[in-house]
């Protein structure tokens, strides 16, 4: 004869299954969700220190779109200074990453 017991433990462990199927896509979005900021993050980073780069070029007279690394490139003068302003879709276009960045001039 059965014990009350395990089939109380039975009706439990179901429970817990059919909770951890419910939880588990929610999981799943929350990591890839971070792991996309990460990356858009780290896309963030790579594309200011291209836009130093190429506001540095500019300002020697040198070409800034061998230093813009496939992202749109943009100067614009101010002063005494040449800013470089790249611009990048990241997370399949769902986010535009913009990075400005500015360098003396005086090689122009």
């Amino acid at each position: 004869m059965r014990s009350p017991c395990s089939s109380a433990r039975r009706g439990e462990l179901g429970a817990v299954t059919a909770e951890l199927a419910a939880a588990l896509p929610a999981a799943v979005l929350a990591i890839g969700l971070a792991v996309a900021a990460v990356a858009a993050a780290a896309a963030q980073v790579g594309l200011e220190q291209s836009a130093g780069a190429a506001a540095r070029a500019a300002g020697r007279g040198d070409d800034p779109a061998a230093y813009a690394d496939g992202a749109a490139l943009r100067l614009e003068g101010d002063g005494e200074l040449v800013c470089a302003v790249l611009e990048r879709p990241a997370l399949a276009g769902a986010l535009t990453l913009v990075a400005r960045s500015c360098a003396h001039g005086e090689g122009r």
